[in-house]
Order: structure tokens, then C-alpha cells, then sequence
């Protein structure tokens, strides 16, 4: 029988536990787009297999002009063909495009401010990305440091589902204000495994099988950065680690020889360096390869650093903000969608893990079986002036007096004027008006903007502010500290004509 394409969409999913695909917006669903018509060229096409795609099926997929282009959890690969899909023999028993539902984030509903991280697949040009997004409504703004694959954009959210409608886009996430503001981000392509990067919309939950009830690893420095002490280097990758095992049902002791079962290899290296995935870039920090499985030993779960980039503790490039991501990765976590989570797509300084990744850890792991291990010392300076690169001068800092509470609550805050999230004027100048409250009282509420501006709004329950604004989109940040320091925010887009 002659089959130029794939013409299983009518069959069931795999009825093997480990081969379903779980999307983070939903379960792949082929009853979706069941049809009897070849799957063609120039397309982007989840490919469920009835087991994970081995070397051999890569291999023949390559051979067939199918390029994958990223590994979808358990048993599925995100493809493009040059040709008509032929998977004819190939053990695959469901083929279908994502459709514009499984390509939103769930965590958009709670994101205020209507800025967004638009990523496309990684083969189309960063030029037609940016294209596709402006046509479809939204401003996208050029920041340094950004992936050729990713846009950073403000719109309404109304557009979002006609966005995700386009076959280029894969995935659509919030983005804070914040990001809009960096003079430089550092991007992490996801956990690696030996199909490609962990794709960002899968929901990928897999770890380190336990042995007699508990995850214990080791990790092995291969080698540290040569612009830094070692030992203080050592310190913040074993902080990092230290962090993650107060948290979740796993340990980590130093090993004594590299690519051992489960350890961790940690190595610092520039250029190619041994893998598929050479340091190219100057913003390229870090990459780390997906637990086993599915990797094979010895590479599963090492953590490689640029040795190119000019390593910091506590500021600047922080190692051990960057070796706490990358860490993560290393158990098994892909990237979060909160952007205030440590596991985010972009680098932030971190001091520690947030609720949502001890949330995702504890998915993967449970929580500790016995009393949380003792942290090494966090490198110092414990408090960091900066997240991987300095922020601009413009935003303003908190006021903190220390109340001797132990207050962790944020206030809340709520922006009345404008009503939207996204206007548009002509004006020069916008007020921006709202309420705020705190268990125990606002101190301060403070305003910046993406184009420079920053000041102290009047007023603090009720309170408003005259923003200036510039010819272009303006991403206008409305923050309410209380005495004890901590913040709570909300944005709103300003664009004007």
C-alpha cells in the first residue's frame, strides 16, 4: 500500500499509561481534528508515538525531511515536514496541529497587565514572528537579550485566541511589566533531552525514580568558572540544590568521579563543548539535560555553564540565581508560566523558590520524608542589588521600615482609572487612579514606566498619579508598599498615537 502521509487521525490515543500527551491547557485531543486528508508541508505537527521516539525513528524522520523541533512528554514530538508527513512505519498512532486553545496559558487569567510572551516555533524567523504579532494587534517591543523565538508584546487580551490561531505560534505566557524594562534578559531554552528541548506548553512532570523511598543524588563538578573563587563558586551551585532538597523528598551528596549513575555533572565550559549544544552566545548561561529518563545515563540530569560569561555571587550574573534554575530542570521541572517563578523562561535574581515551584517539585517528589536539611550559606551578598542584569535607574525603590511583625502580606491594589487594561491617547499624559489596602496599612505607592519615568503617586488607600507619556507604547507599573517592605502590583498599557 503507498502512503505519502500519515492518515491515523481517526485512531484512538495510545493506550500505553506512559505514552498520553498532557499539554499544560489540556490533554491533545484527536477527536479535535479526526479527518481522512494528508498531513502537508509547512505545517507544525504533534506526533504521538506509541512509545518514547527512539535514535532510530529520529534518525528516519530526519531522513524523511521532518525536522523535530521539540519533545513533547511522554511519547510525542513537535515537527514541521519539508514534504507531505510520512510517519508510514514509524510506530506512531496520532498526528494533529495544537489547536489555539491548547496554546494559552492557563495562567493568563491571572495576568493583569496585558503584556505577553509570544513564542513561536524555533524555525521561524524572528522577523516574521514580530510580523504575525503586529498584524494580529499587538505591539512588540525590542529588548536585549530576547530569543529569536520568543516576541515580548503588549495587546488586548481579546486577540489572544486569533494569535494563538496561527500555525507559527506555539505558545502564548504572561509577561511582567518588568521584562519590558531590562536593558539585557537571559533566556533558557527548557531542559534538554536527546529528542530537543522540553516544549514549553507540555506539562512535563516526570523526575528521578525513588530508590527505597526517597530521590538521593550526587553531583560532581567537572570544572567552575574561572573568573570566580571556587570555593565560593561550589558554594552557590550547592546552595542552589540545598534549596530545592528543603522542599521536596530528594538529597544531593558529593560524588567522587564524573558521569556516574545519578549525579549531576556540573561543568563550566565555552564554545562547543562535548554535546549538541554548543555555547554560541554571549547570552547563552546555561543549559541542562532532563532526568532518566528520558535521557540516558551518563548525560541525564547534567548542568553545563558558560564559561564565556562573567560570573557574579549575588549581583549582576548571579551564579547561584542561574544554578537554582538550571537545577530544577535538572529534577525534572520545565518552565513555569508564573513569572515570578524562579522556573520561569528568563532569569530573574532569586534569593529562593517561590509557592509555585514548591508546588511543581512537590508534584514531581512529595515533600520531605524527614525534617528539612540545613541550607549552606547563601552566597553573600544574601540580598542582591539586581536581577541578572542591572535594572534601570528609573524604578523606584521600596520604602521598608521594619515593622517586627514578620508580615509576608502583600497589599492589594486595584487600578479604577483607566477601566482597561490596554487605552489608547493622544495626550501627553495620563492620570492613573485606584484604591489600595494592607492588613496593616500602605505606606507608599509608587509608579514607573517602560519609557523612563517614575514617581510617587498622592495619596495611598485612594490614590493617583499623572503619568507622562511617550509616542509609542507605554507600560505604565502601579506598585503599593507596606511597612514591612513587601508590594503588591498591577499595569496597565498606554499607547499612544
Amino acid at each position: 500500500m503507498q502512503t505519502r502521509a500519515l492518515l491515523l487521525l481517526t485512531l484512538a490515543p495510545c493506550a500505553w499509561a506512559g505514552g498520553a500527551i498532557r499539554l499544560k491547557a489540556g490533554a491533545a485531543d484527536p477527536a479535535r481534528t479526526r479527518q481522512e486528508r494528508p498531513l502537508g508541508p509547512g505545517k507544525h505537527w504533534l506526533v504521538q508515538f506509541a512509545s518514547p521516539p527512539g535514535e532510530r525513528v529520529r534518525a528516519e524522520l530526519e531522513r524523511r525531511r521532518i525536522r523535530v523541533l521539540a519533545y513533547v512528554p511522554d511519547a510525542g514530538l513537535m515537527v514541521t515536514a519539508a514534504g507531505d508527513l510520512d510517519l508510514h512505519g514509524l510506530d506512531a498512532v496520532w498526528a494533529g496541529p495544537l489547536d489555539a486553545a491548547s496554546k494559552l496559558s492557563p495562567q493568563l487569567e491571572f495576568q493583569p497587565s496585558g503584556t505577553y510572551l509570544i513564542e513561536f516555533h524555533p524555525d521561524i524567523e524572528p522577523a516574521l514572528a514580530r510580523g504575525i504579532a503586529e498584524e494580529q494587534g499587538f505591539h512588540a517591543e525590542t529588548v536585549a537579550g530576547l530569543a529569536p523565538w520568543h516576541v515580548l508584546a503588549a495587546g488586548s487580551a481579546d486577540r489572544l485566541r486569533g494569535l494563538a490561531g496561527r500555525d507559527e505560534v506555539a505558545y502564548i505566557l504572561p509577561a511582567p511589566p518588568e521584562l519590558f524594562v531590562q536593558r539585557r534578559l537571559f533566556a533558557c531554552t527548557g531542559p534538554i533531552t536527546a529528542a530537543g528541548p522540553v516544549a514549553d506548553y507540555a506539562l512535563a512532570d516526570s523526575g528521578w525514580p525513588p530508590e527505597n523511598g526517597v530521590v538521593a543524588l550526587n553531583y560532581f563538578f567537572e570544572s567552575l568558572p574561572g573568573n570566580l573563587d571556587q570555593n565560593a563558586a561550589r558554594t552557590a551551585v550547592e546552595s542552589a540544590f540545598a534549596e530545592w532538597a528543603r522542599y521536596a523528598n530528594v538529597t544531593f551528596t558529593a560524588g567522587q568521579q564524573e558521569e556516574a549513575a545519578r549525579s549531576i555533572d556540573i561543568l563550566f565550559a565555552s564554545g562547543a563543548h562535548g554535546d549538541d549544544y554548543p555555547f554560541t552566545s554571549s547570552s547563552q548561561l546555561a543549559h541542562t539535560f532532563y532526568p532518566a529518563p528520558p535521557n540516558p545515563e551518563p548525560v541525564a540530569g547534567d548542568m553545563h555553564f558558560n564559561n564565556a560569561e562573567a560570573w557574579n555571587i549575588g549581583s549582576d550574573i548571579d551564579l547561584f540565581s542561574v544554578a537554582l534554575h538550571e537545577a530544577g530542570h535538572a529534577l525534572g521541572m520545565a518552565h513555569s508560566d508564573d513569572p515570578d517563578a524562579v522556573m520561569y523562561p528568563y532569569y530573574k535574581m532569586a534569593t529562593g523558590l517561590t509557592d509555585d515551584d514548591i508546588a511543581g517539585i512537590q508534584a514531581i517528589y512529595g515533600p520531605p520524608v524527614a525534617s528539612p536539611p540545613a541550607a549552606p550559606p547563601t552566597p553573600a551578598p544574601t540580598t542582591p542589588t539586581a536581577p541578572v542584569a542591572p535594572a534601570p535607574p528609573v524604578q523606584p525603590t521600596p520604602p521598608v521600615t521594619p515593622s517586627g511583625g514578620g508580615d509576608t502580606t502583600p497589599p492589594s491594589l486595584a487600578i479604577l482609572s483607566p477601566s482597561l487594561t490596554i487605552v489608547s491617547t493622544s495626550a501627553a499624559s495620563l492620570t492613573v487612579s485606584g484604591t489600595a489596602s494592607d492588613n496593616v496599612g500602605v505606606t507608599s505607592v509608587q509608579w514607573s514606566t517602560s519609557t523612563g519615568s517614575s514617581g510617587t503617586a498622592s495619596g495611598t488607600t485612594s490614590w493617583s498619579a499623572p503619568v507622562p507619556l511617550l509616542v509609542g507604547t507605554n507600560v505604565v507599573t502601579i506598585r503599593a508598599y507596606d511597612a514591612a517592605g513587601n508590594s503588591g502590583w498591577r499595569a496597565v498599557t498606554v499607547v499612544r498615537e
